[in-house]
């Protein structure tokens, strides 16, 4: 039984306070302890219903689920911080696609009482953790939720790099990038750079390379437990590439930088109402009942 929820927001989220009011004021109704985050949250007139903001930090000791309302990229942001305290959440959607964030605001409060009486579909999706080393030295250590992407920075120049697997060499390419995706990402930038449509019950990651230099280049799935490491190739000093994980958090590498992607050791459990169906979400998103 859920009786503590966590809510969280846009950060320029003043569009989403009607939607939050509606929330709280349902979930009072039901005598629910209700948290509001500091981070998104910090605007909305909380001393109205005499409810206390958290730190994100401290946020995932004290809910039992988390209430996210806005678009992917805000449940992106909110998945990453609250993965290692195994706290489910649900997606209310604020965007304008909403692969994640799957709840229209029309049906949250229906969909709200289900999962309160414990009705409801729940799956788990792995996540990928992103160190960066140069000479043995830790320097990054982020998680992503969608994917991981080796990109260019500014200049027009292709980047040239060896991507490994279990310590075994895979390929070199020259390439504007590539996304390093979890089957959650794969309906994002994976898929507009022409990467397969994972399933989400998959424990695998798939690797899509970004405009490659030759046309044999394909994407290839591997398994989750894999150990993938980029390395930029060491006659590529002239310039540098960005690592950047789920489009929010980046880093700048360059020739003698290490990085390695691999499954993030915790899976997060996310909440959807009963009769939950993923193709049906497909054939919303991407059209595909539409007639010709």
């Amino acid at each position: 039984m859920f009786e503590r929820f966590g809510i969280f927001g846009k950060y320029k989220g003043i569009q989403c306070w009607d939607t939050i009011d509606k929330l709280v004021q349902h979930l009072q109704a039901k005598h629910k302890t209700i948290y509001l985050d500091s981070a998104s949250c910090h605007d909305f007139p909380q001393e109205r219903y005499g409810i206390e903001i958290v730190e994100r930090s401290q946020m995932a000791k004290q809910i039992d689920v988390a209430l996210v309302v806005g678009g992917d990229g805000t449940f992106l942001d909110v998945a990453r911080s609250i993965v290692d305290q195994h706290i489910p959440i649900m997606g209310i959607n604020l965007g304008r696609l909403g692969f994640l964030t799957d709840i229209s605001p029309q049906d949250m409060l229906s969909s709200l009482d289900e999962i309160i009486e414990g009705i409801y579909e729940s799956e788990e999706r792995n996540l990928i953790r992103v160190t960066i080393y140069k000479d043995d030295e830790k320097l990054f250590d982020q998680l992503a939720f969608n994917d991981v992407v080796i990109h260019k920075t500014d200049s027009p120049r292709m980047i040239e790099f060896e991507t490994f697997v279990d310590q075994r060499f895979l390929n070199s390419q020259r390439s504007d990038g590539m996304i390093i995706s979890t089957p959650t990402g794969s309906t994002a930038y994976a898929l507009s750079a022409g990467g397969p449509i994972l399933d989400p019950s998959l424990d695998v990651l798939s690797l899509v390379s970004i405009n490659p230099h030759t046309m044999s280049t394909r994407p290839y799935v591997v398994s989750g437990s894999s150990i993938i490491e980029l390395r930029p190739h060491r006659d590529h000093c002239h310039g540098s590439a960005n690592i950047i994980c789920d489009g929010q958090i980046s880093y700048t590498i360059s020739a003698g930088y290490h990085t390695h992607v691999t499954r993030h050791k915790h899976f997060l459990k996310m909440l959807h109402p009963k009769g939950h169906d993923h193709f049906e979400l497909l054939r919303a998103k991407l059209r595909w009942g539409d007639k010709l």
